[in-house]
């Protein structure tokens, strides 16, 4: 079964029997007898043709969005023990944690913490988060939705908000409007409503949203209104603590994995020492 579901995870990915032997290093009949064994095996149909390409059944993507994440970690453990106890994983970042303080965190926890290697992936939160659920990546540092009781979440950190003011001056101008995270993130989700309950003055002009907090931070810098951003941001770009204010509303940060890949013995240490460096770096 396992070789016909790498077979299966090939063709979804390069959608034909030729590529997929290609980057299986099989033949073309390889992979289709790999194929017909696993739906003798499964009894339904997991291919279909689409053209001159082949696409899953939607038995197809069923099936493989429940055996995927198993085959990963089963890999992931094989791998493992070949390589001494090293661990190597996939780490997806959200997009506004990798603008700041994500990559130089992550980079002291991989100094200190020799035996475990990652690969590197930028996400928006919610898609992050469905990547890791569909176990294409083991780990996740975003801010987590906690209705997902599929996901393991270990808290890292409060990241406060701050109103950063037009063209980085020492005041709001508060004939303009505000620029802020669109309200679909889940960024927004974790505190738009303690926002506008806690600070509704700042939303009594015209809001703008915008898909990143970068564009936010671009928008700001030229003046075209006061920005919402996270507190990581105004470290990552030096800017003076009389441009901004920090609020009193934050949005958690969390290390969000499966929870078999919890169980594991390198995540401990993992999450302890990211959660340091988080600390301290905001406590500089």
């Amino acid at each position: 079964m396992l070789d016909g579901i790498d077979a299966l995870i090939a063709l979804e990915k390069y959608g034909t029997v030729s590529e997929a032997a290609i980057r299986l290093r099989l033949t073309q009949s390889a992979v289709s007898k790999r194929i017909q064994a696993l739906q003798l095996e499964l009894n339904f149909k997991l291919i279909e043709p689409d053209g001159r390409r082949v696409r899953l059944t939607s038995d197809g993507y069923q099936f493989l969005n429940k055996a995927r994440p198993l085959i990963i970690e089963l890999k992931n453990l094989t791998l493992n023990s070949e390589k001494s106890n090293l661990s190597h994983f996939s780490l997806g970042l959200s997009d506004s944690i990798a603008g700041s303080f994500g990559p130089k965190v992550v980079s002291e926890t991989l100094k200190t913490l020799k035996n475990v290697e990652l690969d590197f992936h930028v996400h928006r939160s919610l898609m992050l988060l469905e990547n890791i659920s569909l176990g294409k990546y083991q780990l996740g540092i975003c801010t987590f939705d906690e209705r997902r009781v599929d996901l393991y979440s270990a808290h890292l950190i409060d990241e406060p908000l701050v109103l950063l003011n037009s063209e980085f001056r020492n005041r709001p101008n508060k004939n303009l409007p505000l620029i802020t995270i669109e309200e679909n993130s889940a960024t927004w989700k974790n505190v738009g409503a303690v926002l506008k309950k806690d600070y509704a003055p700042i939303f009594s002009n015209n809001v703008i949203y915008v898909e990143s907090f970068m564009a936010v931070y671009q928008m700001t810098k030229v003046g075209l209104g006061n920005g919402l951003i996270p507190l990581g941001m105004t470290h990552e770009f030096h800017l003076k603590k009389e441009s901004y204010k920090k609020l009193k509303v934050t949005r958690t940060i969390s290390l969000v994995t499966r929870k078999t890949i919890a169980q594991m013995d390198f995540f401990e240490p993992f999450y302890k020492e990211l959660k340091n460096n988080i600390e301290y770096y905001f406590s500089k």
